[in-house]
C-alpha cells in the first residue's frame, strides 16, 4: 500500500566513468569488454540522488537494506557517454520499503535501460543504536 505520492526526480547527467565501469567489471567477474549491466547502480549513490533516500530514512528513522534491483536494456551503455537518469520514488507501507525505478536516455532523448531497486526500510532501532 503507498504511503504518498511518488517523489519524481531529476533528470541527472552522469557519466559512464571508464576507469570506475573498468573498476566495477573487475569486482563483478566481468570481462571488462563492456559497461557491466548493473553500472547504474552506482548512479543510484551520486548524493543528488541519494540525499532524497536520505532525507526520507532520517525522517523514518529507518535504514535502508538492499531488496533487489533489476536492468533492463534497449541500448547498451558506453564507457565515457553522458546520460539522462530520471528516478520515481514511491514507498510502501507493507512491507516498508522504497521502491526507485529510474529511466536511463541519451542526451538526446533515446531510452538506453530502466532500472528498479527496492530497499527494505528497516527501523533503526532494530540495528541496536538509539534514536
Amino acid at each position: 500500500m503507498p504511503l504518498e505520492p511518488p517523489l519524481a526526480l531529476g533528470p541527472f547527467r552522469l557519466r559512464v566513468d571508464p576507469a570506475r565501469a573498468a573498476a566495477y567489471a573487475r569486482e563483478t567477474g566481468s570481462d571488462g569488454a563492456s559497461v557491466p549491466l548493473a553500472y547504474p547502480a552506482i548512479w543510484l549513490a551520486e548524493p543528488s540522488l541519494f540525499s532524497a533516500v536520505r532525507d526520507l530514512c532520517a525522517e523514518r528513522d529507518v535504514v535502508p537494506v538492499h531488496e533487489s534491483q533489476s536492468f533492463s536494456y534497449e541500448a547498451p551503455l558506453v564507457a565515457g557517454e553522458s546520460y539522462d537518469l530520471s528516478v520515481t520514488m514511491s514507498s510502501e507501507e507493507t512491507p516498508p520499503r522504497l521502491t526507485m525505478v529510474g529511466t536511463v536516455a541519451t542526451p538526446q532523448g533515446e531510452p538506453c535501460a530502466r532500472i528498479e531497486t527496492i530497499l527494505r526500510l528497516v527501523p533503526r532501532a532494530g540495528f541496536g543504536s538509539a534514536s
